[in-house]
């Protein structure tokens, strides 16, 4: 009590505990509105019908969308990561001319919808895309004609803003990247693979995972591109979409949903447990002893 400030008390001024919550009463009303209601409601809606989840995974079309939707979100996150190395690596440790001009046109994909994507990628590999037909114009053969309508055309679709999405992810952490530490591995007598795999990933492996888990999250997602592109191969998202539109099935459309949203929380939980058995089992490795040679080599 004596430790209180008076002119608080004199002016009524509400405790720091009372202030808190009422600065994030905004976001907590913002969250029961638009995040605990809604899965409520499917929650409802899927348990209300007779056997919503039964059906669900036991009919082959919602069965085929889910696998689809898993197999597409995790091979296009890992390839998006994968290609997402070397660009993010280059925008955070080198300084060249055109380099916000390169991050701009990384960042540009992102604003555009899944829609217009979907569209995009007609005009390039539809029936009479402008692939196609200059492969036609060059070799006289009919080749690509309609990829975009096939799971590598959806696949290459799904790249194109997942890539601009991991390079902006991975450039942060890339340029975070504490560089006396591979100096120090160099100095010790390290080789290039081992730079490579007991310093450079450890340090790494968490950006990386957080990337993995947002493209893999957002392909999970992703509607507009889908509902363009796909034709003999289907998404659980567009599945959802029909359900609701076509057949009126809210029961069904919950359950997809919601089995869609526990697979994609069960994948980033796998990363997230993955990354602390990395952090355990290189907890006795050689980073301490680097991060000592390091700072012994900074202060002579």
């Amino acid at each position: 009590m004596a430790g209180r400030d008076p002119r608080r008390r004199a002016l009524g001024a509400p405790p720091p505990a009372a202030a808190g919550f009422l600065l994030a009463l905004p976001l907590l009303l913002f969250l029961v509105a638009l995040v605990l209601w809604p899965v409520s409601h499917l929650v409802a809606a899927a348990t209300h019908g007779p056997g919503a989840f039964r059906v669900v995974l036991a009919a082959g079309r919602y069965r085929t969308a889910l696998v689809n939707s898993l197999l597409l979100s995790a091979a296009a996150a890992g390839a998006a990561v994968l290609l997402s190395l070397v660009p993010a690596w280059v925008l955070a440790r080198e300084r060249f001319a055109g380099r916000q001009l390169l991050r701009a046109a990384m960042a540009l994909p992102l604003s555009f919808s899944g829609v217009l994507v979907g569209f995009l990628m007609v005009v390039m590999l539809g029936r009479i895309g402008a692939i196609p037909e200059l492969v036609r114009w060059l070799t006289g053969r009919q080749l690509l004609a309609g990829a975009a309508y096939t799971p590598a055309g959806l696949f290459v679709a799904y790249l194109y803003f997942e890539v601009p999405r991991a390079v902006l992810t991975l450039e942060a952490a890339f340029r975070r990247f504490p560089p006396e530490l591979d100096a120090a591995a160099r100095t010790l007598g390290a080789s290039t693979r081992e730079r490579l795999l007991r310093v450079r990933l450890p340090l790494l492996a968490p950006a990386l995972r957080a990337s993995l888990a947002l493209t893999f999250s957002a392909s999970m997602g992703s509607f507009g591109v889908a509902l363009i592109l796909s034709r003999r191969f289907t998404v659980a998202p567009v599945e959802i979409y029909t359900e609701l539109t076509g057949f009126s099935n809210d029961a069904v459309a919950g359950a997809l949903c919601l089995l869609l949203a526990l697979a994609t929380l069960a994948a980033d939980r796998l990363l997230a447990q993955g990354g602390r058995r990395w952090r355990r089992a290189g907890s006795g490795g050689g980073l301490g002893g680097l991060r000592q040679a390091a700072a012994s080599g900074t202060r002579s």
